[in-house]
């Protein structure tokens, strides 16, 4: 195959001179990813070859109806190296970003799977070829293709820069259609999420969502009547139009991961609103994904690909030994696996997950031959996960015993680590170092428990810390446990200290131990991110590192006689199919000060949902999930798991609490009901996929009625104004574009009218497209907006409200927290503003609020 490359590749370069800030996996904007030069097709060739895609799927589901299981289809992977044997992709890198590349191509339990065909791969020693591969100038390898497999060449380096691959359609019947070429990027994150199932998106009949061209698509945003994506763009109805090279497209960094803030419009003045997620898209997400759509026409594509009579997809899986022994340990947060190798012919292996005990299967990564361990250290917190081993060149046989295990705390996950100075270098708390010339840690995270410090409960400390580069600006946020539950929760006020935007100077903040907090062991992390915030105390970032450590505190009021139990309940997945097992975790937690014995709970079962297992002790009645005599000394916790299925679709609301304890409770009451708002009760809500609008909640029969709660407050202060916030928003489940309008409600308890309140919101992940009376923006920075509003005067006992309407600008969680910034009467318990006008207090005071949203599906 000779085609002439320079115009071919100019929609990929273009890519580069248009979005210089464009970024991947939340690190610092990069403009230098590899890209896509597969051709495009001209109109004529794309008709045709989505008519054959259809035709060829019809006949096939006339045959064997839909498909509703995994189709293995074979790849023959062919790795460039030098003359002399050395260089090229590894093979432990190789069956990585292929596991990683699988995870993509599962949909609704079916979907595509990819296997290597042979034992090793076809190895191309060749220093020409090795130093400078020159695309679609493919008389190199001629003879080299397998008949019964797709063809994929690992290339180390391409002629023409900026290339990272391209792939051929199956539209010839021909078997150099089954070829593609792949850079060997030093970005193995990018290869496995973004690359590699790309260029297979296209071996499979995938157009780029923007269409053949970079110069602007002719489709229409509109869906429904009058809508063209059929034909235009991807000729997928379910991926929005995407405007890539069209003026007015332009994207923003948001905590280190990009959104569309475009204001292009299509032919009929609508509003692009891109997916900028999707794999086919020329985009650098931080998350990656297909549509339901896209899925579809990849199977048309590999129907018209098995009908085709010049090569084949048959090539015979291997038959390699079982690997047995399998054993899972958690160290350091995360979970290793080891398992013994009792084959010599495996290409290497995939390793897979899932939160059910026997079916969801995803694989999450893959080692090279002969390795014999693996560690997962993107885990959740307290979560049951089963494990099993795939070897790399078979399908279903030869796949281990499967392994389960539960998780307990998580912490950050690095790419990339801290190496390039993106860490921590020391950290001091009331003047005690509890670390010092740290540096990197290996993975990007150490947890200090040797060196502690004491401090007593009801006062507040300082701390500070140093960061490993005085150069590379660093956002840096501090959590504390302090309901001890293993979690770092925002919403509980746990997030205590966070830079407003990413810096190099040493940083500094302030700790309150709340005075309920009873003596023992507190944990504490410091997360540190380049170039952005870090938001998510377990999260998944590029560069940076984490540190945890351990405080002892001492609580000097007498102890009670007592026991304080709460209950929390978290789910696996939120989003499930029917029938599909969902895996519960119960977290039981005795805040003491005496241990707690006699411990029984329930969990009443909604109408619709099954149980289906769990740990031992867990007992079903078929209507009720119920676990007995427990007993927890004090500061400890017990987390039990089970997993349960819905059998109907719709919105399942699952309650459970406390039964009973044989020791007294200071602020809840076992067995009184699961609406009373005691911190012995707990809920989890799940959605089935696909929904309907009926709501199945757990029976509530016998709910105690609690007394009237009587005023705790002290006599306002006669010179004084006592402020309060609180917020709400309109939608707290917004599609990304879709405006919610903020309330900020103050409210005055104190003995004096309070005037000149200004209240302040920094908005991230928002934009405010126009101003309601009496709010101005204060002041803009590269990630953030500060929403400034000023209220004349609030009476005692008075409220008064600030709104304004936000607009998201990408899909995910997103908190947003305003503060009280200044008043002209002094507060007597709590202090307005912070230490830099981007900042917000997280102290816990209540001149604060907050909430979090969810941007998109």
């Amino acid at each position: 195959m000779n085609k002439s490359f320079p115009g071919l590749l100019l929609s990929c370069l273009t890519l580069l001179l248009l979005t210089p800030g464009l970024t991947l996996a939340q690190q610092t904007p990069r403009s230098d990813f590899p890209l896509c030069a597969t051709p495009g097709l001209t109109d004529a060739q794309r008709r045709n070859l989505s008519s054959q895609a259809a035709l060829a799927l019809s006949m096939k589901l006339a045959t064997n109806g839909a498909p509703t299981t995994i189709t293995y289809v074979p790849i023959r992977p062919h790795i460039f190296r030098r003359s002399d044997g050395t260089g090229g992709m590894t093979l432990a890198k190789l069956n990585n970003v292929m596991a990683i590349t699988n995870s993509y191509y599962l949909s609704r339990g079916a979907g595509i799977q990819f296997y290597f065909c042979g034992t090793t791969p076809d190895y191309i020693d060749n220093d020409n070829l090795y130093n400078g591969f020159v695309a679609f100038s493919e008389s190199g390898i001629s003879g080299r293709d397998a008949a019964n497999a797709m063809n994929q060449y690992y290339v180390n380096q391409f002629s023409q820069s900026g290339l990272g691959g391209y792939a051929e359609f199956p539209k010839d019947n021909k078997l150099e259609s089954t070829r593609s070429f792949i850079l060997n990027e030093d970005d193995e994150a990018d290869l496995a999420n973004r690359l590699l199932p790309h260029e297979l998106g296209h071996n499979f009949g995938l157009f780029h969502t923007f269409g053949n061209t970079n110069s602007g698509t002719t489709e229409l945003v509109t869906r429904g009547a009058g809508a063209n994506c059929l034909t235009n763009g991807d000729e997928v109805c379910d991926t929005p139009a995407d405007p890539h090279g069209v003026s007015g497209a332009s994207l923003t960094d948001v905590n280190g991961c990009l959104a569309y803030k475009g204001t292009a419009r299509d032919a009929q003045g609508a509003l692009f609103a891109p997916s900028i997620t999707n794999i086919m898209s020329y985009y650098f997400p931080c998350t990656h994904d297909f549509t339901s759509g896209q899925y579809d026409r990849m199977q048309a594509g590999l129907a018209l690909r098995e009908s085709h009579t010049a090569y084949s997809l048959n090539c015979p899986a291997t038959a390699v030994a079982t690997p047995d022994n399998l054993s899972a340990s958690i160290v350091n947060a995360s979970v290793v696996l080891s398992w013994q190798d009792n084959a010599s012919n495996e290409m290497g292996y995939f390793i897979e997950r899932s939160t059910s005990a026997t079916s969801g299967f995803v694989p999450i990564g893959g080692v090279g031959p002969n390795t014999t361990t693996f560690t997962d250290r993107r885990t959740a917190a307290f979560t049951r996960y089963t494990y099993r081993i795939r070897p790399s060149n078979a399908t279903t046989v030869g796949v281990s015993p499967a392994i389960s295990l539960t998780t307990g705390i998580c912490h950050p996950f690095y790419d990339n680590g801290c190496g390039s100075g993106d860490g921590l270098t020391s950290f001091v708390v009331n003047d005690t170092p509890l670390s010092t010339n740290s540096g990197c840690s290996a993975n990007g995270y150490s947890s200090y428990t040797a060196t502690s410090t004491t401090l007593t409960a009801g006062k507040t400390y300082p701390f500070s810390g140093t960061l490993i580069s005085s150069i590379r600006s660093q956002g840096v946020t501090v959590w504390a446990d302090l309901n001890r539950n293993g979690l770092y929760e925002t919403g509980e006020n746990e997030l205590i200290y966070q830079t407003p935007t990413p810096q190099a100077e040493p940083f500094s903040g302030t700790l309150t131990l709340p005075a309920t907090l009873t003596s023992g062991t507190l944990s504490l992390r410091v997360v540190v991110r380049n170039d952005a915030v870090p938001f998510d105390p377990c999260g998944s970032y590029a560069y940076g590192e984490a540190e945890d450590y351990v405080l002892s505190v001492v609580n000097t009021t007498p102890a009670l006689t007592q026991a304080d139990l709460r209950l929390s309940m978290h789910v696996t997945n939120r989003s499930v199919m029917l029938d599909q097992p969902v895996g519960y975790s119960l977290t039981i937690t005795n805040d003491g000060p005496s241990t707690a014995t006699g411990v029984s709970w329930q969990n009443r079962l909604p109408a619709g949902l099954e149980f289906a297992g769990g740990d031992a002790g867990v007992v079903s009645s078929g209507t009720a999930v119920t676990g007995n005599s427990l007993s927890l000394s004090s500061g400890t916790s017990v987390t039990i798991g089970y997993q349960l299925k819905p059998t109907q679709p719709g919105i399942y609301l699952n309650t459970a609490q406390i039964l009973a304890s044989n020791q007294p409770d200071p602020d809840s009451q076992p067995g009184s009901g699961t609406g009373d708002g005691q911190d012995d009760a707990a809920g989890a809500d799940i959605r089935t996929i696909p929904t309907t609008e009926a709501i199945f909640a757990s029976p509530n029969p016998n709910q105690v009625e609690l007394p009237a709660v009587s005023s705790g407050q002290p006599t306002a202060d006669p010179n004084k104004a006592d402020l309060s916030l609180s917020m709400s928003v309109s939608n707290r489940t917004p599609a990304p574009g879709q405006p919610v309008t903020f309330t900020i409600i103050v409210k005055n308890t104190g003995g004096l009218a309070a005037t000149n309140v200004v209240v302040r919101d920094t908005l991230r992940g928002f934009t405010v497209p126009v101003l309601t009376a009496g709010v101005r923006i204060a002041a803009t920075g590269d990630s953030y907006s500060i929403v400034e509003g000023t209220i004349a005067s609030i009476p005692v006992n008075g409220t008064a409200a600030i709104a304004f309407i936000a607009t998201p600008t990408d899909s995910g969680y997103v908190r947003n927290a305003a503060q009280i910034w200044s008043a002209g009467q002094p507060d007597p318990d709590s202090i307005p503003g912070s230490a830099t006008p981007a900042a917000n207090n997280f102290n816990g005071e209540d001149d604060t609020a907050g909430l979090d949203l969810r941007v998109g599906p």
